[in-house]
């Protein structure tokens, strides 16, 4: 004889079994469908559920565009069962499509307060003022095939009309399942830069009578210890492309509008590398990467302070609102770094794995030491101190495989901006990372590069022009 709990079991599962039978056969005489039951909702697998799952999003980061990175958050959500506390969920803030510089370079950030109903302790250390990178990168290089100034003023005015059809895109509705989430957005941003050679050949060759117009510091990159085979001569090219969003295929649309030729025939790729952002910023071998990033806090910005030109500097008067792109793709042998004891791993980079603090005593030559040396009350040969040689960093990471002798193909992209190529990127680089007697003499080179075995194998400079407005574009104040 059965148990009396497995007897009632069966009753009940007889009971809800009959009911969807009756509610079937009712909804089949009335000559319509039977209701879909209703979803299954399971709880998160990382962490318990709360009664109230709260979701908060900054006014316009749910819509398309955005003109304003201020918090008015509202309410998405309603409430759970569960235990008495609640969960609060911030959306990404969406890039600044409006504004005078070019969206992808110091956007999205999230906004420098807290919104209402958020710990504002955890929001100003985790949160305010930091850039929220889209999750995935393609930077594109291009020469262009152009031989006149007409036409390359069409060149960059049809590659301007492209890039603002693309971020204006909203995700298409019919395309998506009805019981998945939403897509709002995907973030996408098209930033877009002139290389040395644009202005001058490697010949020498002033092509559209730009020389002249050509940002002060804007050069091929040179070559420095670190380069593994890399040779920044070979890699110069007159465009890149920085195309970056929350979705992979809408960045290879994108590219492949680009390679094919369908946004302008004289634009020629040369070549595309694919990055992703992981969410805690954590570089392949696990150590937190740039923890020192200047934030959008402040007014005047911090950000917008090292990063943008401005009209009073020694620049031609159409770089004012634009900045400078140093780009390195840094290859990590990780089996060589994974090797080193985990003490020797933080010994090459100078902080803790975990927390990202210093090491104490500080080796010479640790990353740390060599590219962010924190000296105070120090000023240089030219009257500057270490923090006004800050700059911004993007960093997104790759994944290329496996080489010929079957070793990870893996690093990250190395996207710096600033507003003074050279007293803020070449300096830290030139005079402090690859000087052998930078912090004090005989240090060596920065150890990431020596016993961490990083190398550089592609990148170069460029100059990102400030945002078209109007019917402008990204040529027009440059005199095209």
């Amino acid at each position: 004889m059965a148990h009396p709990r497995t007897m009632c079991c069966r009753k009940i599962i007889r009971r809800i079994s009959w009911g969807m039978c009756s509610r079937l056969s009712r909804a089949a005489q009335a000559g319509r469908s039977a209701p879909s039951p209703s979803p299954i909702r399971r709880p998160s697998p990382l962490r318990r559920r709360t009664p109230s799952a709260t979701i908060w999003s900054a006014s316009g980061w749910a819509a398309g565009r955005s003109s304003s990175s201020h918090c008015s958050p509202t309410i998405k959500s309603s409430t759970r069962g569960g235990r008495s506390m609640a969960e609060t969920i911030l959306t990404p803030p969406l890039p600044d499509y409006g504004g005078p510089h070019q969206p992808g370079i110091t956007d999205p950030v999230w906004p420098a307060t807290a919104p209402e109903g958020v710990g504002e302790a955890q929001y100003d250390a985790l949160y305010a003022g930091q850039l929220e990178r889209q999750r995935h990168l393609h930077v594109i290089t291009a020469d262009v095939a152009s031989r006149t100034r007409e036409d390359l003023s069409d060149l960059l005015c049809e590659l301007t009309k492209f890039a603002k059809r693309q971020m204006a895109k909203l995700p298409p509705k019919d395309t998506q399942r009805p019981y998945d989430a939403p897509v709002v957005t995907r973030r996408v941003t098209v930033t877009v830069g002139f290389g040395a050679t644009l202005f001058t050949t490697l010949a020498g060759d002033d092509r559209f009578n730009l020389a002249a117009r050509r940002p002060a510091s804007l050069k091929v990159m040179p070559q420095i210890d670190g380069d593994e085979g890399f040779h920044p001569r070979d890699h110069a090219t007159d465009l890149v492309i920085l195309v970056s969003s929350d979705d992979y295929y809408v960045n290879e649309y994108i590219f492949g509008r680009l390679y094919y030729r369908g946004v302008h025939p004289d634009i020629r790729v040369r070549s595309v590398e694919r990055g992703y952002a992981r969410p805690d910023s954590r570089e392949p071998s696990g150590f937190e990467d740039g923890i020192t990033n200047p934030r959008d806090c402040t007014a005047p910005s911090s950000m917008h302070d090292v990063v943008y030109v401005r009209a009073e500097d020694s620049e031609p008067d159409w770089c004012a609102g634009g900045t400078y792109l140093a780009y390195r793709k840094i290859r990590r042998r990780m089996k060589r770094f994974f090797d080193l004891s985990p003490t020797a791993q933080e010994s090459v980079f100078g902080v803790e794995k975990k927390s990202g603090t210093r090491l104490e005593p500080l080796d010479a030559h640790s990353h740390v030491a060599k590219i962010n040396p924190r000296r105070t009350n120090h000023l240089d040969l030219f009257d500057m101190d270490d923090l006004e040689r800050r700059f911004l960093r993007r960093p997104y990471f790759f994944d290329d495989g496996l080489d010929a002798a079957g070793e990870e193909l893996r690093g990250l992209h190395h996207l710096s901006f600033a507003r003074n190529l050279g007293a803020q990127y070449e300096w830290p680089v030139l005079m402090w990372q690859t000087n052998p007697d930078f912090p004090v003499p005989g240090a060596g080179i920065d150890n990431l590069y020596g016993t961490g075995g990083a190398s550089n194998i592609a990148g170069g400079y460029y100059f990102m022009p400030a945002a078209a407005s109007g019917d402008d574009h990204l040529g027009t104040r440059l005199g095209l």
